[in-house]
């Protein structure tokens, strides 16, 4: 005997838009709003490489290439960002009270896993700044075994990963309060 199932039309078509297409900015195509364009680990980490290597050369006084027209925003909650951020990371509250200061620049936020961070990325773009989300966030970047530091600076281990149910590499101590 052959089961066959009646699947609405409507039904089809928000699988289809969930589960078959790129959902850029978590699900950004689906529940409206602009398409977000995304940056890669790989493609930050070159970038934040290239900075650090400007300010390298500016602090030994020779004559540094164009610094990079980026800045990087966590905008995960203060608990948060007070464990560990991005190296080179500014804080949400400091970039929205600052935000002349980065007025033609490049806005790459992140958070824990993009979702935060694309809906931030939604807002910005809608007031006309250049925008990347940093799709898998904090939690791809450590993913890499790439550094952390505190806000202060100063290299660490800790990652606040917002819930218990992410997993960290053992190379990092998870915080979760």
């Amino acid at each position: 005997m052959k089961l066959q199932f009646a699947v609405p039309g409507f039904v089809c078509c928000v699988l289809a838009a969930v589960f078959c297409s790129p959902a850029s900015a978590q699900f950004g195509n689906f529940f409206g709003g602009p398409k977000i364009e995304t940056i890669s680990t790989e493609d930050l980490s070159a970038l934040l490489a290239q900075r650090r290597k400007v300010v390298d050369a500016a602090t030994q006084k020779r004559t540094p290439t164009p610094a990079a027209d980026f800045v990087v925003v966590d905008v995960r909650s203060e608990a948060e960002v007070n464990v560990s951020v991005i190296p080179g990371a500014i804080t949400k509250q400091q970039y929205e009270k600052n935000r002349e200061k980065y007025r033609d620049r490049l806005v790459i936020p992140y958070c824990t896993v993009g979702g935060r961070s694309g809906a931030y990325a939604k807002k910005l773009v809608a007031d006309g700044v250049k925008v990347k989300n940093y799709k898998g966030s904090i939690l791809k970047w450590i993913d890499a075994g790439l550094p952390l530091e505190t806000l202060d600076g100063k290299p660490t281990n800790r990652v606040h990963t917002y819930s218990d149910r992410y997993q960290v590499p053992k190379a990092y101590q998870q915080v979760t309060r």
